[in-house]
């Protein structure tokens, strides 16, 4: 310590006297040289005169280099703080996302929410490591939603997994949120954003709380959405073919060009929502509650609207609802009544 402090010493002083070594070669040398010898149009004052002069601009343009330098070697000295204090957060936050990686693979289920808690902190903080936490919490909740005997699973883990998915800030996505096959009734969802999510033809999702979601783009082909709390969410361009949605609540969503064919939406309550350009072939719509509907420009081709109320829907037109199945007892807008 002794030795750096003695070496510091010896370059500041060392620095003052080549600093000096300049300051005197410009002020003296150079400016009588810039002046030129004493000749007889000019007087010794006049000379004198001259060299001051000469001196000072040297001496004010020296000042003013020595200051960029000083400024430059500054500005040096701020980037590398600010490149080695990155590195030791990036040191720092690799440590962490490690630890809690590592403890994702345990066996007790609050230790893995604890590690799921701190990769959504981490991923909060570190915008380029979203992705990657996003596949682990999508790859825990596909594993860990059901255990081994088929029976699911509603842990701790689980629902730090569904918290991320809900919390996390709204952003499109380079890749799409793998979900395939996952067995969460009643998941707390509310207001996630899911667009384009992938969830697989054996999701279950039955009472799930998805209101206010974004699903727009998701694909649910054949997934099972009994009762599950639709309202108010986006769905346009959502693929639902066969989907179970019996007695599901979709009050209010926007479903404008979602597929839905051959998807049950018996007793399912719809009042308010926008089909406009959806997708109804062979769709199960039996006592389902259609009031303020928009069905502008939806296909009905073979859709099971025996017994429906269509009374209050909108956009409905004579082509539509002969394409449908429908019998005495389904009611229809005044306008095509007769």
């Amino acid at each position: 310590m002794t030795f750096q402090k003695w070496r510091g010493a010896a370059a500041g002083a060392a620095t003052l006297v080549v600093l000096g070594a300049v300051v005197w070669f410009v002020g003296v040398p150079v400016s009588e040289w810039a002046v030129g010898p004493q000749g007889p149009d000019l007087s010794r004052v006049d000379r004198l005169a001259a060299v001051n002069n000469v001196r000072s601009g040297l001496l004010t343009g020296l000042s003013t280099v020595v200051g960029l330098v000083v400024a430059g070697f500054g500005v040096r000295r701020y980037f590398l703080d600010r490149d080695k204090q990155r590195l030791e957060e990036d040191k720092h936050l690799v440590g962490q996302f490690d630890a809690a990686w590592g403890r994702l693979a345990s066996e007790d289920p609050v230790i893995r929410a604890n590690a799921l808690r701190t990769l959504f902190r981490l991923m909060t903080d570190s915008e380029r490591d979203r992705p990657l936490v996003l596949r682990s919490v999508c790859d825990l909740l596909r594993q860990r939603s059901t255990n081994q005997d088929g029976a699911v699973q509603q842990g701790p883990d689980i629902t730090a997994a569904l918290d991320a998915l809900r919390e996390r800030r709204r952003r499109d996505e380079p890749d799409p949120l793998n979900l395939a096959d996952i067995h969460l009734p009643a998941a707390d969802l509310e207001g996630a954003g899911l667009r384009g999510a992938r969830f697989g033809s054996k999701s279950v999702l039955i009472s799930a709380k998805l209101s206010g979601s974004d699903l727009r783009d998701a694909v649910l082909t054949n997934a099972n959405l009994t009762g599950a709390d639709l309202r108010k969410a986006a769905l346009g361009g959502a693929t639902l073919d066969g989907a179970t949605l019996t007695s599901a609540v979709l009050i209010g969503a926007d479903a404008a060009g979602t597929l839905l064919a051959g998807a049950s939406l018996r007793g399912a309550d719809l009042s308010g929502a926008d089909l406009r350009g959806a997708d109804l072939r062979r769709a199960v719509l039996r006592e389902a509650k259609l009031d303020q509907t928009t069905l502008t420009g939806a296909d009905l081709t073979d859709a099971d609207l025996i017994g429906t109320d269509l009374s209050t829907t909108i956009g409905l037109t004579r082509e539509a609802v002969t394409a449908a199945v429908t019998d005495k007892a389904t009611a229809l807008p005044p306008a095509l009544r007769g």
